[in-house]
């Protein structure tokens, strides 16, 4: 729902693109930095206790980050003071929230053998992904009622979830006692690097494309806000909708491999990237939007449980914070450059995100045939 009314919701308070690309970049760099620390963490204190650090974090994040957006519509704050007040807010959730997926990787490692590693990661993505495909749908509807509805509910369902996590969720045995000590993992350790390469070069083109399309969808079809937020919403259902079906089908129940989910994803987020370029309508967009989203559910759970395979039982803390990281680093330079090229021309952060996947694709075929060789 942030994702989907950022864009919107930023022009609404005098923000311009290259702002609103800064907001997102500020907290993934955080993110990024974080997050292999709540994973070596939860090695130390137990998966259920930093999900849970992770998640009551996200909630009150969440919370601020909407009441800061309030007072800027409200002109409460306005200028350089409501930008550092959202900034700040953000950046204070993600340092906090990061921990969560961290976690939630590394619960799935404990409860799956390697045999199971790529389903488990299919259905952890799956269910990240069933998320992205109701938040958009439910902000396509609240938003008609106003702009920060979404923001406040999605306040709400992460208080719930949290709730439920801390009644429901069971600590899995750890792997390794407590006391035992833990080197931190080496970023460029050739075991789990391509896999950890492939990770953030994906999401890196996934954010300058995700991060200016909501402002290539008012700008070419000349849409208000709100109705820019019910467009992109669609859209993004349909992406997450069908980065579900991969997850869920391709990844859990063909058994497909790391490498060859990676191979049949890249070339298809290729594609649509390029297609983005030729939508002559919004149904259009939409359906490549699909295509962006089926390429990016084959790729994400070959790379995570890629790593995770990589390593030992003591080690999947600490691979899953670096794992996590991934994406977040991508958003890190992403939406910088995406919006910057964005207002040079608009379909460069397009094309620029089609050319990435051209050498990463032919990079994962030779680190697979290296491999089975």
């Amino acid at each position: 729902m942030t994702f989907t009314l950022l864009a919107p919701l930023g022009r609404e308070v005098g923000f311009a693109e290259v702002h609103v690309g800064l907001i997102i970049s500020c907290s993934s760099l955080v993110f990024t930095l974080t997050s292999p620390v709540w994973g070596r963490k939860s090695d130390h204190w137990g998966r259920k206790r930093v999900l849970l650090l992770g998640m009551v974090g996200y909630t009150f994040g969440a919370a601020l980050f909407a009441t800061a957006f309030s007072f800027g519509l409200k002109g409460i704050i306005s200028g350089i003071h409501l930008y550092l007040l959202v900034i700040s807010a953000r950046v204070l959730m993600a340092a906090l929230m990061s921990a969560a997926p961290s976690a939630a990787s590394a619960y799935i490692a404990d409860i799956t053998s390697a045999e199971q590693r790529v389903a488990g990661m299919g259905r952890l993505g799956a269910a990240r992904t069933l998320g992205a495909i109701l938040g958009p749908a439910t902000c396509g509807v609240l938003a008609a009622i106003g702009l920060l509805t979404p923001l406040y509910i999605g306040v709400i369902i992460a208080l719930i979830s949290t709730i439920l996590l801390a009644i429901v969720l069971q600590e899995p045995p750890l792997s390794t006692p407590r006391s035992t000590p833990r080197l931190k993992m080496k970023l460029l350790d050739k075991r789990y690097f391509p896999y950890i390469l492939v990770g953030f070069t994906t999401f890196l083109a996934f954010s300058m494309s995700s991060q200016t399309i909501g402002f290539y969808i008012q700008d070419r079809f000349n849409l208000p806000g709100r109705d820019t937020a019910q467009a992109l919403g669609n859209g993004m259902m349909v992406a997450a909708s069908m980065s579900f079906i991969a997850q869920a089908f391709f990844a859990s129940r063909l058994k497909l491999s790391p490498i060859r989910l990676m191979n049949f994803g890249l070339p298809i987020l290729m594609t649509s990237y390029g297609l983005l370029l030729f939508a002559g309508s919004l149904t259009m967009l939409v359906v490549f939007l699909g295509g962006v989203g089926l390429g990016l559910g084959m790729v994400s759970p070959g790379f995570t449980a890629g790593a995770s395979l990589a390593v030992g039982p003591d080690e999947q803390g600490a691979i899953s914070g670096l794992v996590s990281a991934c994406p977040a680093a991508g958003f890190v330079m992403g939406p910088i450059f995406g919006t910057s090229l964005y207002q040079i021309d608009h379909t460069l952060p397009y094309i620029c995100s089609c050319m990435l996947m051209l050498p990463l694709t032919l990079f994962v075929w030779w680190f697979g045939h290296k491999k089975r060789h």
